[in-house]
């Protein structure tokens, strides 16, 4: 059976410009460091993943063993950061933007593809609402778009909860990149989600409106085969039409508010 690729990019509420297209997609995720923090300040563990293509950034097993970063193509990737970029200020008090180069956590040079963590323990006021991104260019060659361009976004929202007083933790997606699926077939993925407060969760399309930019330059549905379909509980359904194409799949998993 012929099979094309599809590259997944997940967030969680909930993409350097250099040469050569190296970037495979990712996640931002975030929850409190003490679970049953009620104070101000509250320490809070933000954890990107992102996916690299192996020969440009190519782990090792001794690498990962030793904790070293994901090697530095061009040397540009230590200069960037996750930047606040909505309700910044009043809105995001005690926020620092962090790096976002990841130390190496797994890699398949069969596949292409090397994958990267990092975990950063940021301070911030109770009440806190805001947004951040890695934002960047140079996505690996897609079928719609050359060297395109992203923007991965997490909103961190520290508002208490009203059934338990305790602040929120962020959903958390586990799918990496990249999914291969046949030609000309109708093929439904199912986006492993899960929360540790219990919620119900819910998937959509990742947006570029309201101020907010989500996916930068592989929004849908003009990043996708037509007639793709994303449902509320997290199911897509996608359709190849070429042997070889790539995609850029971006979406937001989050509580069913997240939706009003």
């Amino acid at each position: 059976m012929k099979f094309i690729c599809l590259i997944i990019l997940y967030y969680s509420t909930v993409f350097i410009v250099v040469n050569g297209s190296h970037f495979l997609g990712g996640t931002i995720t975030w929850h409190p460091l003490n679970e049953s923090e009620t104070g101000t300040p509250v320490a809070i563990v933000i954890t990107q993943t992102y996916s690299w293509t192996y020969s440009l950034m190519p782990c090792t097993t001794a690498m990962i063993a030793s904790n070293q970063f994901v090697p530095n193509y061009s040397g540009t990737l230590s200069t960037l950061e996750l930047q606040c970029i909505v309700n910044c200020g009043a809105g995001s008090v005690g926020y620092s933007s962090v790096y976002v180069i990841p130390y190496c956590t797994d890699f398949s040079a069969p596949v292409g593809t090397t994958v990267g963590q990092r975990s950063d323990i940021v301070y911030l006021q109770s009440g806190d609402d805001f947004s951040v991104a890695f934002q960047s260019n140079a996505w690996r060659l897609l079928t719609t778009a050359f060297s395109a361009s992203w923007s991965i976004s997490s909103n961190i929202n520290l508002q208490p909860r009203s059934d338990n007083g305790l602040y929120n933790n962020a959903p958390v997606a586990t799918m990496m990149s990249p999914i291969y699926i046949p030609v000309n077939k109708p093929t439904a993925i199912q986006i492993p989600v899960g929360d540790a407060d219990g919620d119900t969760l819910r998937c959509r399309w990742s947006t570029s409106t309201n101020g907010v930019d989500e996916c930068g330059g592989v929004c849908p549905p003009s990043s996708l085969p037509p007639n793709t379909t994303i449902y509320s509980n997290c199911t897509i359904i996608i359709t190849g039409q070429n042997v070889g194409d790539w995609f850029g799949v971006a979406l937001m998993v989050g509580l069913t508010s997240f939706f009003s």
